[in-house]
């Protein structure tokens, strides 16, 4: 079921996927592929999600290559972990 999420909310299940998945550092996943897992959970397009992983790159949380692939800061976790914990309910 599509559903209206906050920001906050896109954000953390951004970075939770990223942990569930392990991408810390080497590993990465295409931007093209959260982008298509998120955008099946909400009403909005793609674009809200595009905005979500650029904000989060520009607090540090996560990174975005050359190559449009993501991973989460390794150095970070417990902020990301923090986060996750707040906005996931």
């Amino acid at each position: 079921m599509r559903r209206d999420l906050t920001d906050e909310q896109i954000k953390a299940d951004i970075l939770n996927r990223l942990v569930n998945a392990g991408a810390f550092g080497s590993p990465h996943i295409p931007v093209d592929r959260m982008r298509g897992w998120i955008q099946n959970k909400i009403k909005k397009d793609g674009k809200k999600v595009t905005k979500c992983i650029e904000d989060l790159a520009r607090t540090g949380l996560l990174s975005i290559t050359a190559r449009n692939t993501i991973y989460a800061n390794h150095r970070r976790l417990d902020e990301i972990f923090d986060y996750i914990d707040r906005h996931i309910k």
